[in-house]
């Protein structure tokens, strides 16, 4: 019995070291596991998951980005930092006060200002920078450069200034969004939008054509935006129809009222194509018959040219003195003392293009302006008079192109004065007009065919003037005028009908119009109108 005795205690002391060791293993076991708890804030935020591949990351509880969460490899740092930056995590938003500024007010008089409340953000201030960026055509590396990067420590020095990458990024990123604005504006409102498109020509010998919309939104605000900027193939009309169509589909544009170009022969084969375009899209307003609207101003431009070849001799010795006194500093520093001695403001000479007539009005007004100075200056420098008499004119066709011609262009009298002087004041009528109709603030359509009118009874009354350069130059621009808008049933009646909708003019005032530019036909226009 006794020595059954010893046998049991030794067993139930086996059995309780054995279950002592156990606890033991326990409490290791749960020590090793309480000290391999995620014990990071970052998890307070974040939730713990494995990949297919046996990865182990961590998901954002508000925002879903993913980071790699091995914590013996990648650490939580990034978990950490994102926390800071996630915008929806609820303890990010500011609910501090925000600041008072001041702006300007935006057509209001100088000095007026409205107080509005101001917050710093640095997504907003990046979108600001972008729209500075295309506005200003600033390049990308501007962002780069040591005085932005000085001027932002001071203006805003919580700014982190991107790089040119990250703007370049930024800009077509706002172009999306400004894209998608627009196509969401054009699909609501189904309006009809007008369109205007030129063509060029760089002198890397490749072709451009810019595509701009125009149209009227519900508050009756004018609009105008270019949808598109591109190299094209070829000058064709049926290349540009086809360029057109593209993009206008690309833009959700498929109800088109007018479209406004150049005379171009081109440009004729272009919108008839683009007509059958719209025909098939079942958008074509009176089977296109009023598509097709010719560009005032390159009309203007045309029978201007060809008048002011009359007096292009006199046009062509103010020309030449000008070039020659703005081709050399000394030479305009010897004519600065000339304006100064004659008590005359101080301003530049201007050189013209001869392709463009409104480069020169402006050079024959500056020129009116400063006689004084110029016969002062022809007078200290003998070169002036040596450049005019061995000069030679170049003289500018229909087609604006320039031809050279071996003709002295002779000294600059008196006479010439008096002759730029009065084609001057001729041609501001079309400079004004020119003015007019191109302006892409205000509603321009309804004072077209009066503004046409007008231009025509100038012409003939200025055909029958004493002046002999004068009448030769409104001839020659009748016979360009009548070539485009002598004949009324070729003229487009989108130019009749806005004059009859705006509410100074109606029927009246077109009746008369009509009457009297074309007699007998007017009446018959006035019953299709």
């Amino acid at each position: 019995m006794s020595q059954d005795t010893r046998v049991d205690k030794v067993i139930a002391k086996s059995v309780a070291s054995d279950s002592n060791v156990v606890n033991q293993n326990s409490i290791v076991e749960s020590k090793a596991k309480k000290e391999r708890r995620n014990r990071s804030v970052a998890w307070d935020h974040f939730t713990s998951k494995v990949d297919s591949e046996g990865i182990k990351k961590g998901v954002c509880n508000f925002c879903k980005k993913e980071y790699l969460a091995n914590t013996k490899e990648h650490g939580t740092t990034a978990m950490l930092g994102h926390i800071g930056k996630c915008k929806k995590i609820p303890c990010n938003v500011d609910t501090r006060q925000s600041n008072i500024a001041f702006q300007p007010v935006t057509r209001g008089n100088k000095g007026d200002v409205s107080i509005v409340s101001w917050k710093f953000d640095q997504e907003e201030c990046r979108k600001a920078l972008c729209r500075m960026i295309i506005l200003d055509e600033l390049t990308f590396r501007f962002v780069e450069k040591e005085g932005f990067k000085q001027f932002m420590k001071v203006v805003q020095p919580l700014f982190r200034i991107p790089s040119r990458t990250t703007v370049t990024r930024d800009c077509f990123d706002l172009f999306d969004e400004e894209k998608n604005k627009m196509r969401s504006i054009f699909k609501e409102t189904k309006q009809r939008v007008c369109i205007t498109t030129d063509t060029w020509t760089s002198v890397q010998r490749i072709n451009y054509m810019c595509i701009t919309a125009h149209w009227i939104d519900k508050n009756w605000t004018l609009h105008k935006r270019v949808i598109n900027f591109c190299p094209i193939s070829s000058h064709r009309g049926e290349d540009l129809a086809k360029g057109i169509v593209k993009y206008l589909h690309e833009w959700g544009l498929h109800r088109i009222f007018t479209v406004t170009v150049d005379n171009a022969s081109s440009n004729s084969v272009c919108v008839a194509e683009l007509s059958k375009q719209l025909t098939k899209w079942g958008t074509n307003l009176l089977g296109g018959k009023h598509l097709h609207v010719r560009c005032m101003v390159h009309i203007i431009n045309l029978v201007v040219q060809d008048g002011i070849k009359e007096a292009n001799i006199s046009i062509e010795r103010i020309r030449q003195a000008v070039r020659y006194i703005r081709q050399s500093p000394s030479r305009w520093k010897n004519f600065q003392e000339c304006y100064v001695d004659e008590n005359l403001a101080k301003k530049s000479l201007f050189l013209d293009v001869p392709t463009r007539w409104n480069s020169t009005y402006l050079m024959l007004n500056r020129a009116i302006e400063y006689e004084g100075a110029i016969l002062t200056y022809a007078d200290r420098d003998i070169g002036l008079a040596h450049h005019l008499k061995f000069g030679h004119i170049c003289v500018c066709d229909g087609d604006s192109d320039i031809v050279d011609e071996e003709q002295p262009v002779g000294s600059l009298l008196c006479s010439d004065w008096d002759s730029v002087k009065r084609i001057a004041k001729f041609l501001e009528l079309f400079f004004k007009l020119a003015l007019k109709v191109s302006g892409s603030l205000y509603i321009t359509s309804n004072i077209h065919f009066l503004e046409i009118c007008q231009v025509g009874f100038c012409l003939s009354k200025l055909i029958s003037s004493d002046d002999i350069v004068l009448a030769q130059m409104a001839t020659n621009m009748k016979k360009k005028f009548e070539k485009y808008w002598g004949d009324p049933t070729k003229m487009n009646k989108m130019l009749f009908i806005p004059c009859v909708l705006y509410p100074r003019h109606k029927f009246t005032t077109l009746s008369f119009a009509l009457k009297k530019m074309f007699g007998d036909n007017g009446a018959t226009i006035e019953k299709d109108v």
